[in-house]
């Protein structure tokens, strides 16, 4: 893998042929002027926007009490802290609600009758809103953060480096990755992963530059997505359900 998964270009969000589904969506809204599409079969799809688009979520989850008349669908929201998932659900008492934690939870209203297909007829349901997925973090002892993200179905990389907040992307001009790490090489030095080939030994991250190289710190990405796609500064609009949270 080289200079192609340098230059490959970020796939855009397609709008999505609704015709296999659209007898099946369900349709909420918020008092902020969010609007849900779902659809509850046994692969469930979601989908959130605020304006005529909207973005379909990664779906992690679902459940349904039948006794109870409760359901919810829970979804991807990175920004999240503890890898919390945020829901769209039906409560007991009959109440619908988007649950992101407690930190930007909204009450739902549910559209009926023909205003469904009104409401259906003003948006587009779109892939998600952000292909990009994390691939590496690291930190060193002075707070400057190294951090690469792909794509996620495929292998275009990219590589920032900074302190929270004050990220810069840097150029790549090549990429190797295989079974004993990844380089990620730019202009200023080379971010190496070296995978641990002995069993019970940790893969090793380091910062190269010119004959002076740095150790790094890994740093989970689970644990770290609120960091990642928050605190960072790296991205701005992420389509996500909790998106303000």
């Amino acid at each position: 893998m080289g200079l192609a998964a340098v230059a490959s270009a970020d796939p855009k969000p397609t709008e999505i042929d609704t015709k296999p589904f659209k007898d099946r969506i369900e349709v909420f809204q918020d008092a902020a002027g969010g609007t849900y599409a779902v659809v509850r079969d046994d692969m469930p799809r979601l989908f959130y926007g605020t304006g005529k688009l909207l973005y379909e979520q990664i779906v992690t989850g679902s459940s349904r009490d039948g006794n109870a008349g409760s359901w919810s669908v829970d979804a991807w929201t990175p920004r999240l802290p503890d890898m919390h998932r945020g829901s769209v659900m039906r409560e007991g008492d009959g109440s619908y609600k988007r649950y992101c934690d407690n930190l930007d939870d909204a009450g739902l209203t549910a559209v009926t009758g023909e205003k469904v297909k009104q409401v259906l007829a003003t948006v587009k349901l779109m892939t998600p809103a952000h292909d990009r997925v994390p691939y590496l973090l690291a930190r060193d002892d002075a707070g400057v953060y190294y951090y690469v993200d792909k794509i996620r179905k495929g292998q275009a990389y990219r590589v920032f480096v900074g302190k929270k907040g004050a990220m810069k992307l840097m150029p790549l001009s090549d990429v190797a990755v295989d079974s004993a790490g990844a380089v990620f090489s730019t202009k200023t030095g080379d971010l190496r992963l070296v995978t641990a080939s002995d069993e019970g030994e940790r893969s090793k991250v380091k910062w190269v530059r010119g004959e002076k190289g740095t150790d790094l710190h890994f740093l989970d990405l689970d644990i770290s997505s609120k960091l990642i796609f928050k605190d960072l500064g790296v991205y701005g609009f992420t389509g996500s359900l909790c998106e303000n949270a």
